[in-house]
């Protein structure tokens, strides 16, 4: 997390999930997998996922987080779970955060959140059937900022519906530098990626 809050980083993307006492926990999968078997993570509490001694990395609350992002960049929080939108509401507004941005493919929570804090950017990801009409969809969407897609799924048709309506275009997970570029060529107006030295040698959009 501190490694990635870097000069030329705009946001950290950021999974979350809720345990089952209501932490917003970092993670990207539903289970935490151990050699002892799998744990859902809504089905326990937070002190005893953290006991389970995960070897690759640090257990981290949401609120942990953006203390660490805080003084360097803005948060990305990627929705990994329905109904996020209270937990969410409430971490925000305790820390007041400002420079972030929450995403995911679940638009009623997305709706919700704009709806307790407005300042807050929304994105939505959608699914497959979004693509084939992309004018159409976003005609229905409700007040959303952006759109988080997989990159491959970029072309002129998206990018021209998503201008139409002053939605930004934001590309998912661009690794390689000829990818990134063709992307930024082709009209996107962010990039997420694991690689910080490719990010420092893109143009700013």
């Amino acid at each position: 997390m501190s490694a990635a809050a870097a000069p030329a980083v705009d946001f950290v993307e950021v999974d979350v999930h809720l345990t089952r006492d209501g932490h917003l926990l970092l993670w990207h999968d539903e289970h935490f997998i151990t050699p002892d078997g799998a744990y859902p993570i809504a089905r326990h509490d937070l002190r005893d996922l953290r006991a389970l001694g995960i070897p690759d990395g640090t257990i981290m609350t949401l609120p942990e987080a953006i203390e660490v992002a805080r003084p360097h960049t803005g948060l990305m929080i990627d929705l990994k779970a329905p109904d996020l939108h209270d937990a969410i509401a409430h971490a925000l507004s305790e820390a007041d955060l400002r420079n972030v941005l929450v995403c995911g493919g679940y638009l009623d929570t997305l709706t919700r959140l704009k709806a307790a804090l407005p300042h807050v950017a929304t994105s939505l990801t959608p699914g497959a059937a979004f693509y084939a009409r992309p004018e159409e969809e976003l005609e229905r969407l409700p007040d959303i900022d952006a759109l988080t897609v997989y990159w491959r799924t970029v072309g002129p048709r998206l990018v021209r519906a998503a201008r139409a309506h002053g939605v930004a275009l934001l590309a998912w997970t661009v690794d390689h530098e000829h990818i990134a570029r063709h992307l930024i060529h082709t009209g996107v107006d962010g990039i997420t990626s694991n690689d910080l030295d490719l990010l420092e040698r893109l143009p700013v959009t």
